[in-house]
C-alpha cells in the first residue's frame, strides 16, 4: 500500500513507462511476466524497472516528504475532531444542567465539524 501512495503522490515525476509499468504492478495486479509480454520485454527488465521505479518514489519522498505531511495533517485534524466532539458533549452538558440556551454555540461547533 505505501507503494500505492507513493505512486499517486509523486507519480507525474516519473517517465510515462515507469508509469505504466507501476501501474500495471500494483494497481492492476499483473505478473512481472504478463508485464514483460505487453511491454514486450524480459521478466528480468520489469523486474529491474518497477525496482529502479520504487526506489526513485521513495528518494522523492525523501526529499520532498508530501505524504510525510499528509500524514501530519491527517493526525492533527483527528486531534482537533477528538477535541470538538469533547467541547460538542461538554456544551450539551452545560445547555442540559443551565437550561439555557445555547443554540448559537452548537450552530458554530457543527460548521466549524463540516470545515474539518
Amino acid at each position: 500500500m505505501e507503494v500505492v501512495r507513493l505512486f499517486d503522490a509523486y507519480a507525474r515525476l516519473l517517465t510515462s513507462r515507469q508509469q505504466f509499468m507501476l501501474h500495471l504492478y500494483y494497481h492492476d495486479d499483473l505478473s512481472l511476466g504478463e508485464i514483460a509480454a505487453r511491454v514486450r520485454v524480459t521478466r528480468q527488465a520489469v523486474f529491474d524497472s518497477l525496482r529502479r521505479s520504487v526506489s526513485e518514489l521513495w528518494s522523492l519522498e525523501q526529499r520532498i516528504g508530501a505524504l510525510a505531511a499528509r500524514d501530519r495533517y491527517a493526525r492533527s485534524r483527528d486531534a482537533v475532531r477528538h477535541r470538538l466532539d469533547a467541547v460538542e458533549r461538554e456544551v450539551a452538558r452545560l445547555a442540559e444542567v443551565s437550561g439555557v440556551d445555547l443554540g448559537g454555540l452548537r450552530r458554530a461547533l457543527r460548521t466549524l465539524r463540516e470545515i474539518l
